[in-house]
Order: structure tokens, then C-alpha cells, then sequence
């Protein structure tokens, strides 16, 4: 198919939206924020059901000491039928709001924070989801109703409402039922709360990193003012094979655009080549002489088997 070289629409190419030149592996970058939410949810998972036992089980005992000190003398300990966990939440919230202890918007609060630890544990696949390098992976996010992005806030809220809880729990003078949990779990929290703080010191070093590798990636895109726009563009289907692998053509636009300069990570971008194949063809244009090398002839190249 022969392309008209003088339409707008291919003077410099189509849109690159080639985004993943690491074939699938995550730069250092997105692992240590996988790494970082893993930890955080390993602590909201604890917390959110610390907060939710605190809830239940102290209102639970707070009831059963008005029972005895005969607070609620028209009500006898035990003869109401069991209630479901869901009603039971229900119904010491309804307490803990009825006695000051919670705001109807803290209510609100506590049980979104609740609803975000559900998420977590019903929907693991999603939670990090949106730091796949697989474009195709995070433009189908959105179709997912219950897809969430991680919020780095529900940790240090659960922390808060935990310690609020118990503040007002203590000068309303309630019955709180005292657990092992916190205990049990005290090293872990320490040891992972030490790893956060280390990751998100190396988090913010590799994102200012992140961010100059960006920059300079878009600036050495723009090929205006250089042979290889229109016909001659990199992104040009004549410069591949049906199997994706680069034809003599393809090569020899490979080359040049070492020759003028571009770093490995702009030509996988331009080229739709991964990382390590554009450093092996940067090795043989290398060994071939560099930017003194002796140019093919773009007519003069046949199509034929890739070297």
C-alpha cells in the first residue's frame, strides 16, 4: 500500500503511545510502590478489624454493665436473639452516636474506611492494578465499578479514629474490653511501619528520577527538523515484519536515530522496540562504527530477509 507522504497525517508519524519498552517488568519504580501498598495493606486489614471489634465488643460490654447495674432494668441479659455481624455494627454505632461518643459524619467515615478495607480483601487484583505498564490493563480500570484506586490515607485514618475512639470511649466512662490483638501484632507493626518509611524515602528519590527520564524522553521524541518524518518515520509499517521484527529498513531508521543522538529508551518508544532488543541494535550500530559508520541508501534497500 503506498501512502500519500504529503498528507497531514503523516508528516511526523502517528501518536507514539508505546508505553511499555520493558516488556512487562516493572521498573524499581512501580515495585516499590507495590511493595509499599502490600505493607500498608497488611496494616489496614489489622486495623480496620481492630476498629470494628473495638466498636462491636466494647458498646457489647458497656450494654451488659447497664444490664447489671440495672441502667436497663426492663431488659434482661442474653434474652434477645442473636444478632447477624452486620446488625450488630449497626447497632453500636447506633449507640456510640446516641451517647456522643461518634458524629453522624464520623459514622460515615469509619464505615467508608470499613467498606475500603472490604475492597482490599474482595478485589486484591485491583488494588494495584493501575501500576501495570500494560496500557491495555489501565484503560480497562474504569469499566470495573468496584475498581478503586489505592487511597494512601486509609492507614493513618484507621490509626486516628482508633485512638479517637478510645479518647471518648474513656471519658464517657464506658466498660472497654480489653484484647491481646494489639500485642500479638506489636512487632509486625513496628517492623512494617519502619519498611514504609525506608520505601517511601526511596519512592520519592526514584520519582524525581522518574520525572527527568520523562522530560528528557519527551524532548528527544519531537523529530522535527530531522530526516525521519513523513515517509522516513520511525513508527512507518515498511519498517517492520508482519511478526513485529525490524526489516532492513527498519535497521538502518534504527541506526540513525543513534546517529542523531537518541538514548535507548526514545528509540524503544519510537521503534515499538523493547529495551533490550534497542540495546542490542545500539551494540552492533556501536560495532559497525557509530555515527561514523558507512550509511545504507533508504532506495538502495531491498526487502528481504532482516539482518
Amino acid at each position: 500500500m503506498t501512502d500519500d507522504p504529503d498528507k497531514e497525517q503523516y508528516k511526523h508519524g502517528p501518536k507514539c503511545a508505546y508505553t511499555d519498552p520493558l516488556s512487562g517488568h516493572l521498573p524499581e519504580l512501580e515495585r516499590c510502590l507495590i511493595r509499599h501498598r502490600a505493607f500498608q495493606m497488611i496494616l489496614i486489614l489489622f486495623h480496620a478489624e481492630e476498629l470494628k471489634r473495638d466498636i462491636i465488643s466494647n458498646v457489647a460490654a458497656q450494654e451488659e454493665f447497664r444490664h447489671i447495674t440495672g441502667n436497663k432494668p426492663d431488659e434482661a441479659v442474653g434474652s434477645k436473639k442473636p444478632l447477624s455481624e452486620k446488625k450488630k455494627q449497626q447497632h453500636a454505632f447506633d449507640m456510640l452516636e446516641r451517647d456522643g461518643i461518634l458524629t453522624a459524619d464520623e459514622r460515615r467515615r469509619i464505615i467508608c474506611l470499613i467498606g475500603h478495607r472490604n475492597n482490599i480483601a474482595h478485589h486484591l487484583d485491583r488494588v494495584t492494578a493501575d501500576l501495570s505498564t500494560d496500557r491495555s490493563i489501565r484503560n480497562r480500570l474504569p469499566n470495573y465499578l468496584n475498581a478503586k484506586l489505592f487511597d494512601y490515607q486509609t492507614l493513618e485514618q484507621l490509626r486516628v479514629f482508633r485512638q479517637l475512639l478510645s479518647e471518648r470511649m474513656t471519658s464517657k466512662h464506658y466498660i472497654r474490653e480489653i484484647g491481646m490483638e494489639t500485642t500479638l501484632f506489636n512487632a509486625t507493626e513496628r517492623t512494617l511501619t519502619a519498611d514504609l518509611k525506608s520505601l517511601e524515602s526511596r519512592i520519592g528519590k526514584l520519582l524525581n528520577v522518574r520525572r527527568n527520564d520523562i522530560h528528557m524522553v519527551n524532548e528527544q521524541l519531537d523529530l522535527e527538523g530531522t530526516e525521519l518524518i513523513g515517509p522516513l518515520h520511525p513508527s512507518r509499517p515498511e519498517n517492520r515484519y508482519g511478526n513485529g521484527r525490524l526489516t532492513p529498513r527498519g535497521i538502518e531508521t534504527c541506526y540513525r536515530l543513534f546517529d542523531i543522538g537518541k538514548s535507548p529508551m526514545t528509540v524503544s518508544h519510537l521503534m515499538r522496540l523493547s529495551l533490550s532488543a534497542t540495546r542490542r541494535r545500539q551494540h552492533l550500530w556501536t560495532a559497525s562504527g557509530g555515527a561514523k559508520r558507512v550509511r545504507c541508501n533508504f532506495a538502495d534497500i531491498a526487502d528481504g530477509p532482516k539482518c
